[in-house]
């Protein structure tokens, strides 16, 4: 077959209305999703037939979009805006997380790696050789690995701690759209994506979102919102200086993750792969992705029941505003033509019938039937609305979180020997207690608002009663008729009413903090549990016991609890970034690679990590693509470099203008030649025998001169079985061939290697339209013409 007939099957193709920025396109690892970033700063999503699935967007975006990275189960996407991540849910697209990490010297994100590790290792090998041939790594990933997991026999005791119980809990219900934090929780989706609990079967494996700054800073966090911390490549090694990450890859089958860096020496740009180990995998096994659902659902029940809180202040600030108004404009002019206020004059209205001229004139001409119904429609309406928010919002949130922690209370006390997970049993003791305050605040509040809402409805049908008696001619039979009611009234709650909530509601001192004439609590002063105080004050009575001291309500409670799980949650991080270690960089080469790609292979257990670039030229100025191999022995969690190779594959005269890794064994390049001819060829670089033509790789060493240093002098040493300068090879490696004279120019490849589904993005010079091609799909014939753009 001649290389002009070779053409991959056309699976769509596009043309976008804005610049597609080269540099942010990615595949979603599980889906037949495509994320690209426009210059319109957001990020939309696509099928391969070209449909717009949703966009990612960031109203106070700061410094654009910078990169963007897909969870390897395909759930949710990594954005990067500036030097802040936001991550969006891929079934409804709204953000769920929104996280700034800034460094000293605020550096925006130039790099993330979403990684997914398995904690035991040596398991996953034993399943994969039991099954070996029909089971890949990728299934392992997918339901393919969950139905694989469910034929072993399981431990019954290790399954049952994790078992979520929290699963059988109700479901929280959606919260008002308010303006709040994005308002996350006010979808069914977005709530049942916060709160999913953790699968069985998901529990032998770990998800590391790795964030790279362009001064050298790694920060790391477990399961979208947990964070591990930073790390300065610097500081863990001194040559690292100035290094900035640009490519994150790692293997599920190891702890060891590495990251392609860039560093200015001597004004000369040198590039190194950086080495790191997770060994908190490895150490805390199974037992770190529990811990980091768990803290996960923490962070988002809290921020929950934040947002409740801060609508349940809404409400009642909303509520009391046009009664307020009222009352405000009635007392102004009883204290310009008497002595007293509204409070007065409807107290002595109610207990004796009598009212006063400039009140009768107020009710008659002012307030009306009209003011009665808005006013009857905002109170009601905002008893009802805190009522439903407690009861339906608050105390399920509140049950939810103290059965969570008494989950890791648990796993503490039975770890309480093992200090891998970094979990304090004190600690969640006291925030145990702040929540048992938070739950007796909640039911207070229900019934204080069920109280205030039955008296706020006598003395509503009261004031209804006065406005009609009030207009009403004394001497006409309706008015009669008026005054044989005046005995259905429960006047006791009236007059507590007027008394008591239309002038302060109770409500607030249970929601806010800041109740006049008492000294606030201060947690540190006073130390140990509160939720005995608490109990003790609302069985004897606001006013019978600590008179002189305010406890706090839910805002100063949430605020407290704020505090305790930061402290809990800096223990658990401290510990885990104790085991992570940072190894010895490996100098590649100098130069600015036009494009370079980074893959890691599990090889006979053995890490071997393949890193390319396609930067140098040689004398007679064709392109030299660079592959690097260099392997790694894994120890006990710790990485050491054990050898490193090269291989240089010449290319005709021309532009590679990208190259990425389609799986372990191929790579494929975007070149176009000096005759504008554009080409996709693919090379296989690896096979099962590295004995092979066209795969044997040269030695290079360990120590003293740089890997490009020491490929240069070794480049005529051995056959160059491939040579791609030659028409008869770039005949055989070409998999589709643009056809001539048309001005469509590949400029950057984006690839979806995983099994059963092998496409590439091809996005042209123009950065407005671009294709996508099934590697696996080869169209033949010759009379296949595409359409030039």
């Amino acid at each position: 077959m001649g290389e002009g007939t070779k053409k991959l099957a056309l699976l769509a193709e596009k043309m976008s209305p804005l610049l597609i920025n080269p540099n942010n396109l990615s595949y979603s690892p599980a889906m037949d999703l495509l994320a690209l970033a426009a210059e319109d700063e957001r990020v939309h999503v696509f099928r391969l037939n070209g449909q717009k699935v949703f966009g990612v967007s960031k109203k106070d975006a700061f410094g654009g979009i910078t990169y963007i990275q897909w969870n390897p189960n395909g759930q949710s996407i990594a954005v990067a805006f500036g030097n802040s991540v936001c991550i969006a849910s891929a079934n409804s697209g709204k953000i769920m997380y929104e996280k700034v990490y800034q460094t000293p010297s605020k550096a925006p994100i130039c790099c993330l790696g979403w990684a997914s590790n398995f904690t035991d290792i040596a398991a996953i090998r034993r399943r994969m050789a039991s099954v070996e041939g029909t089971i890949v790594l990728d299934d392992l990933m997918t339901s393919v690995g969950e139905s694989l997991n469910s034929q072993y026999a399981l431990e019954l005791p290790v399954e049952l701690a994790f078992v979520d119980v929290a699963a059988t809990l109700p479901k929280l219900s959606t919260l008002p759209v308010a303006g709040f934090q994005g308002d996350v929780f006010s979808s069914r989706v977005s709530l049942d994506t916060l709160f999913k609990p953790l699968p069985l079967e998901s529990t032998d494996r770990a998800d590391v979102l790795v964030i790279g700054y362009e001064d050298g800073t790694i920060h790391l966090s477990m399961s979208e919102d947990f964070s591990i911390g930073k790390f300065k490549l610097q500081n863990a090694e001194p040559s690292l200086g100035n290094s900035k990450p640009f490519c994150h890859c790692f293997h599920p089958l190891s702890t060891t993750h590495a990251l392609l860096c860039s560093r200015m020496s001597t004004g000369v740009q040198e590039i190194q792969l950086v080495p790191f180990d997770l060994r908190l995998v490895s150490i805390a096994g199974r037992q770190l992705s529990l811990l980091a659902s768990k803290v996960n659902e923490l962070h988002s029940l809290h921020r929950y029941i934040c947002q409740v809180q801060e609508q349940l202040s809404s409400e009642v600030r909303t509520s009391q505003d046009l009664p307020s108004r009222f009352m405000r404009n009635i007392n102004e002019t009883l204290l310009e033509k008497s002595d007293y206020t509204w409070a007065n004059a409807a107290y002595h209205l109610a207990a004796t019938g009598h009212c006063y001229p400039e009140v009768k004139d107020w009710l008659v001409d002012e307030l009306g039937e009209r003011g009665h119904k808005r006013w009857d429609r905002a109170i009601n309406g905002g008893y009802e609305n805190i009522r439903r928010l407690t009861h339906e919002s608050l105390l399920p949130a509140l049950d939810r979180l103290s059965v969570l922690i008494s989950r890791l209370r648990g796993l503490a006390r039975f770890h309480s020997s093992d200090f891998s997970l970094g979990l304090s049993a004190i600690e969640l003791d006291s925030m145990l207690d702040s929540v048992n305050c938070l739950q007796l605040l909640a039911h207070q509040l229900l019934k204080c608002t069920i109280l205030e809402l039955q008296q706020f409805t006598a003395f509503s049908t009261w004031l209804r009663h006065e406005i009609e008696k009030q207009v009403a001619d004394p001497t006409s039979a309706s008015a009669q008729e008026i005054a044989e009611k005046d005995m259905s009234f429960n006047h006791s709650s009236v007059l507590e009413y007027i008394q008591g909530a239309m002038q302060h509601t109770q409500m607030l001192a249970y929601i806010n903090d800041g109740v006049e004439g008492e000294r606030p609590w201060d947690f540190e002063e006073e130390g140990g549990p509160v939720f005995q105080l608490y109990k003790s004050r609302m069985n004897n009575g606001s006013s019978g016991f600590c008179s002189q001291r305010q406890l706090p309500g839910l805002a100063g409670m949430i605020k407290h609890f704020e505090k305790q799980s930061g402290v809990f949650f800096e223990h658990i991080s401290e510990t885990q970034r104790r085991n992570v270690q940072v190894g010895v960089p490996i100098s590649l080469g100098v130069g600015s690679p036009a494009c370079a790609d980074v893959r890691m292979i599990d090889e006979d257990k053995t890490v071997v990590r393949f890193a390319l670039e396609s930067a140098q030229r040689s004398i007679l100025r064709d392109v030299l693509v660079n592959l690097y191999r260099i392997r790694f022995a894994v120890e006990n969690g710790m990485s050491s470099t054990t050898s490193v190779a090269s291989r240089r594959i010449p290319v005709a005269v021309g532009t590679v203008r990208d190259l990425k890794f389609i799986d372990d064994r191929s790579l494929m390049l975007a070149f176009v030649g000096a005759d504008d001819v554009s080409r996709l060829i693919q090379v296989e670089f690896r096979s099962s025998k590295d004995s092979q033509p066209g795969l044997r790789y040269q030695e290079i060493g360990l120590a003293g001169k740089t890997a490009l240093e020491k490929a240069s002098e070794r480049n005529d040493s051995g056959t160059q079985e491939m040579d791609l300068r030659r028409s008869s090879d770039i005949s055989i490696h070409t998999v589709h061939r643009f056809p001539p004279g048309k001005m469509w120019t590949p400029q950057r490849l984006e690839i979806n290697g995983r099994k059963g589904r092998r496409t590439v993005c091809v996005l042209a010079e123009d950065r407005i339209h671009y294709r996508q091609y099934d590697i696996d799909n080869i169209d033949s014939r010759v009379d296949v013409e595409e359409t030039g753009t």
